[in-house]
């Protein structure tokens, strides 16, 4: 876990742990804690309690006004 998510130092990720899903770029891992960092906010995951990780996907945007309903 530790050297896979070393590998992501700098990537937006997302984990879920015990289910609380936390989003943000990888800052760096110390022992067993993971460091992401969102909107200059820092969180601290337990690598221990994590159950799953993706890469975050850009997302995108709709333009503004009135859309027709997706069937």
């Amino acid at each position: 876990m530790k050297k896979f998510l070393e590998s992501r130092i700098g990537k937006e990720i997302e984990v879920v742990c015990e289910g609380a899903s936390i989003n943000g770029k990888v800052v760096k891992i110390d022992d067993d804690l993971l460091h992401l960092e969102k909107d200059h906010v820092t969180c601290f995951v337990n690598l221990k309690k994590i159950v799953v990780i993706w890469d975050e996907r850009e997302r995108k945007g709709r333009p503004p006004g009135f859309h027709p309903a997706e069937k």
